[in-house]
């Protein structure tokens, strides 16, 4: 039989170099029979403990809440040291040893669930020897010091009792107690506790990490909640802006332009000068380029511009032959959406795309723009490329004249997709975004 070698410090009473001195041979050896014993209680003290580690696994798989977790556990621990009841006890904030419920063997009004026992560093009582340093006495089948902590706390009626220190590393998470066993308890029993507070306070660390990843993805959400609704705000705040100056431009200067224009058609009726005649043509003819400009500006700051009234791919087609139109910029367009955007997604991939080639029309000096579109991961993917000049994304993406193009990101991960923008000087650009259509 093949016996293995238990911690440092860890191996029950009877294992090898345990034995009282009184029953060693001259040469220092156990008697056969003695070995024998005490190969037998190794073994099953071996078995125990590895019953204890399967119960922690299998409870922390099973993804039991808490209470239910230390209640099964606790039952399977009675079981194996032979013990009528079980508890783990844990540190409070302010030092003292309560219940971590929920315990086994104690009923619900047992004075346990009340329990405050203090057990600070510096003291040198039982609870703070047994917490931080893991000293424990048995004798007679139970640890007398710890007997009389438990009846000093209300818990009377205990025959026998040992507890050992819950740690995790350097951490003290609280002690383990067993009570009431009918053989008395052994140094074996002390060890299997040991054992299973070891691996408990594994899972104790874990649930803890998992909680405090918990808060934290939380608070991540909260914040991007937060920035979602500020982005929100800014866009609001950014198309009504525009409104107010669309309202300004067109009641405002485009009506004194036309005021303009018919004024100079009665002047140039009351007049029988061929030379003024002429002159008043030219003017005219400057206050209606004055007029188309302003117009074309309109139709770009305009946040009606962007509500569609036609569809998403016929309104695109349009924009790509106004921008042919005004600067001879040639067009490619592969359209491929997915049947049914939502009005919101349709706005935005719209706005985006207006954008892009807003940027196009104004900064690249290409000769040739790409628009494709299509259903990627159930949401829409749409590329913007031309063949431009280029530029260093990461030097324009902040800059006065460029934040068209901070704007088309945060557009996107407003809807809750993203946006790359790719270019280099001399190479072209390319804006490309998906978001998803529900």
């Amino acid at each position: 039989m093949e016996v293995a070698t238990l911690p440092a410090g860890r191996r029950p009473a009877g294992a090898s170099g345990t034995a009282e001195p009184g029953r060693l041979r001259a040469n220092g050896q156990l008697r056969p029979r003695q070995r024998a014993r005490a190969a037998q209680r190794l073994e099953k003290a071996q078995a125990a403990a590895s019953i204890a580690l399967g119960a922690v696994s299998s409870y922390l798989e099973a993804e039991m809440e808490l209470p239910a977790f230390f209640s099964h556990l606790a039952e399977t621990v009675a079981g194996l040291v032979g013990a009528r009841r079980v508890a783990f006890l844990r540190l409070s904030s302010a030092g003292n040893l309560v219940l971590q419920r929920e315990p086994y063997g104690f009923p619900a009004q047992s004075p346990i669930r009340g329990l405050r026992i203090e057990a600070k560093p510096g003291d040198d009582g039982i609870a703070t020897r047994l917490v931080y340093r893991d000293e424990l006495d048995i004798r007679g089948g139970t640890s007398a010091a710890l007997d009389a902590l438990w009846q000093e706390h209300g818990l009377h009626g205990i025959r026998n009792s040992i507890a050992v220190s819950w740690s995790a590393g350097d951490r003290r998470i609280g002690a383990l107690a067993a009570y009431d066993s009918k053989r008395g308890f052994t140094n074996d029993d002390a060890w299997i506790l040991r054992v299973a507070a070891m691996a408990t306070g594994l899972v104790w660390q874990y649930r803890e990490a998992e909680e405090e990843l918990d808060v934290a993805v939380e608070r991540l959400e909260e914040a991007m909640a937060a920035r979602r609704q500020l982005l929100a705000n800014v866009a609001s705040g950014g198309d009504e802006a525009r409104r107010r100056f669309a309202s300004a431009l067109h009641d405002d200067s485009l009506q004194l332009l036309t005021a303009a224009e018919l004024q100079l058609e009665r002047i140039r009726s009351d007049s029988d000068s061929k030379r003024q005649s002429a002159q008043l043509d030219q003017l005219a003819l400057t206050i209606r380029k004055v007029e188309d400009s302003l117009r074309r500006l309109l139709s770009t700051v305009s946040p009606e511009a962007l509500d569609l009234t036609v569809g998403l791919k016929e309104a695109i087609r349009d924009r790509l032959e106004t921008l042919r139109v005004q600067t001879g910029i040639e067009t490619d367009i592969d359209l491929r959406f997915p049947d049914e955007p939502t009005g919101e997604v349709e706005s935005m991939v719209f706005k985006n795309v207006a954008e892009a080639l807003t940027n196009v029309q104004k900064h690249s000096h290409a000769t040739r723009v790409r628009v494709a579109a299509a259903a990627l991961d159930g949401g829409v993917v749409v590329e913007v490329s031309d063949d431009g000049t280029g530029f260093v994304v990461d030097e324009c993406l902040y800059v006065p004249g460029h934040l068209g193009l901070l704007a088309m990101k945060e557009r996107a991960q407003l809807a809750g997709g993203w946006c790359r923008i790719v270019s280099e000087p001399g190479a072209g650009a390319k804006v490309e975004f998906w978001v998803p259509i529900t």
